[in-house]
């Protein structure tokens, strides 16, 4: 089964996504969350009766082994639900004797990191930089889990039953079958009187798809979308674009290395009732013009850290289409043109005054000019 992306209705409107000082917009929510939230449920819910997983009882005293205990290594039953038997997936406690795993490589350990994960992004609610590199990491571990020479993968798990048995799956001689996936074949069925789908079990390899295989990779009777799938779809929204980036700015002056802030500068400078006499600014009204402005953020993945190191966030993973700016007052101002113009630059207006800003040069002549005006008005 293919996992294809899916416009809703819901990926028409916009939600604002609080990280620290910034709002964060984007449209609709990232679905994976709610995919995996439904994937566990649905894992959950599928009990180890149904499985046909509950644990065989030793009926006949062998080394190590008591009968009527449990014939697993640790002589539990196995796990209540499918969730929780993936949970303990080749663990030492539950691997089987001949296992070719040591019990420290199982789904068990993909699924813990998986949780966190999960966790984390819950609180974070938005997919970052360092979230695309995990989930690529959890991608790779899952299908190294599916090819077909792993010994991890539940779809060729051997299991050895009589190759011939009596009507009551007694055997009749020391030669064994084998059976890929699922124990209860037909042979279990005449020992044991229960037997599993067909699709569970197989003769050869990479062709069953036992309810272990079903959670990894979908694609099943029990489960249809898989954990690999969610990884699938994750990754996919990690394009999702920010449609806005909306920052609290503790230093503006670092904006003056995107040209869009740039430009807006310089075109404040040339309005010339923004100026008191002699070149002075009218810092506040100068701030007040970057209310409801958007900037357009071009896709390079410097302009993405820089903006974001600004922001006091980590970088999204998706592209940011445009950010604003949350108000500021006429000191952040007065740095921001400075950082525009150049510190220790002088910058002559159109009206044929001098920018006067502490952290600029102004022309001996003007500052003498401008005492003048001053002594004799």
């Amino acid at each position: 089964m293919e996992v294809k992306s899916v416009v809703r209705n819901d990926e028409k409107k916009k939600s604002v996504i609080k990280v620290g000082d910034t709002d964060i917009e984007v449209r609709g929510s990232f679905k994976f969350i709610d995919e995996y939230d439904g994937w566990v449920k649905k894992c959950t819910g599928i009990g180890r009766k149904k499985l046909l997983s509950e644990g065989r009882r030793i009926r006949k005293p062998r080394e190590g082994k008591k009968v009527g205990q449990i014939d697993t290594k640790s002589g539990q039953p196995h796990p209540a639900n499918l969730y929780l038997q993936l949970k303990e997936h080749v663990t030492s406690g539950y691997r089987r004797d001949r296992s070719p795993n040591k019990g420290s490589t199982g789904a068990f350990t993909l699924l813990d990191d998986i949780e966190e994960f999960m966790e984390e992004f819950k609180e974070d609610k938005i997919l970052l930089v360092s979230h695309v590199e995990k989930l690529q990491e959890f991608q790779d571990a899952i299908e190294g889990f599916e090819e077909a020479t792993s010994t991890l993968n539940p779809r060729n798990t051997v299991f050895n039953f009589p190759a011939k048995s009596d009507a009551d799956g007694n055997a009749i001689g020391k030669e064994k079958d084998k059976v890929y996936g699922h124990y209860a074949n037909e042979w279990y069925k005449k020992k044991y009187g229960k037997k599993a789908p067909p699709t569970w079990y197989s003769d050869t390899p990479n062709t069953a798809n036992p309810p272990l295989a079903q959670a990894l990779f979908g694609r099943g009777d029990l489960i249809k979308v898989g954990l690999k799938d969610i990884l699938k779809i994750a990754l996919a929204e990690s394009n999702k674009a920010i449609e806005n980036m909306h920052l609290q700015v503790k230093l503006p002056s670092k904006l003056a290395i995107f040209p869009p802030v740039r430009k807006h500068v310089l075109g404040l400078l040339k309005r010339k009732t923004l100026f008191k006499q002699n070149g002075v600014p009218k810092l506040a009204e100068m701030a007040r013009t970057f209310s409801g402005m958007k900037f357009t953020l071009d896709n390079k993945k410097t302009s993405k850290e820089a903006l974001s190191k600004i922001a006091g966030i980590e970088p999204p993973a998706g592209q940011i289409k445009t950010f604003s700016l949350k108000p500021f007052q006429a000191t952040a101002m007065s740095s921001l043109i400075v950082a525009v113009v150049g510190k220790g630059k002088s910058k002559k207006l159109a009206w044929g005054e001098h920018l006067n800003l502490k952290g600029l040069k102004v022309p001996k002549d003007d500052i003498q000019k401008s005492w003048h005006e001053y002594l004799w008005s």
